[in-house]
């Protein structure tokens, strides 16, 4: 039996049709592999962060153990680093941590506190410590920086407390004329360059 030239032809179409649909399901299985390429998974490591802060600096000072402070950096050590950071002539003569917790439902404040003397005038520093989750307390460069100065009349300024954050200071003569100055700076360089002596006191 002769096969018609229809036939033919019809079968030489439908076999260009299945080498076409055939390239056409490579070149969709090559595309698909570089995207994939293109696009890594969620999973990779994502490159770290070039405009992350800088690392955190603080350097331990004391532990609180109970109600009381350890202090694992001798107090006399911190000395002259106030009198650096002070800058203008103070003595400073006494260094302490204090706690504040004027507000029983927030957590307590820790500062590290100068207190000196400049021209015959009192002059106090407070950095405000960082409170580890295990109680020790670390001071940073980026710690708030309180001052009080005390204005002609003045022996003594405390400083005044909201929410167990300093917020000012106040003569201990509560009389007119008699003032203090309030300052504040959001960092301080008392310990850069310093290199620490840490033995433990517990007074």
């Amino acid at each position: 039996m002769t096969t018609s030239p229809f036939a033919i032809s019809r079968h030489i179409v439908l076999a260009c049709l299945r080498l076409s649909l055939a390239l056409t399901l490579i070149l969709l299985v090559a595309a698909g592999c570089t995207r994939r390429e293109a696009f890594p998974e969620e999973s990779e490591e994502e490159p770290l962060d070039a405009d992350a802060g800088p690392k955190y600096d603080g350097q331990l000072v004391a532990q609180v153990v109970f109600d009381s402070v350890d202090y694992i950096v001798p107090k006399q050590e911190l000395m002259q680093p106030f009198i650096r950071e002070f800058g203008n002539g103070t003595v400073v003569d006494r260094v302490m941590i204090r706690k504040v917790q004027d507000n029983k439902e927030l957590p307590a404040s820790y500062y590290l506190v100068g207190l000196g003397i400049r021209n015959g005038s009192f002059r106090s520093m407070a950095l405000e410590l960082d409170v580890a989750s295990d109680n020790s307390l670390y001071l940073s460069s980026q710690s708030m920086k309180h001052m009080c100065e005390a204005n002609a009349g003045c022996d003594f300024c405390y400083f005044t407390f909201a929410d167990n954050k300093i917020v000012g200071c106040q003569c201990s003569v509560r009389a007119a004329g008699y003032n203090c100055t309030h300052k504040v700076q959001q960092s301080n360089t008392l310990l850069q360059g310093v290199r620490l002596n840490r033995n433990r006191q517990d007074f």
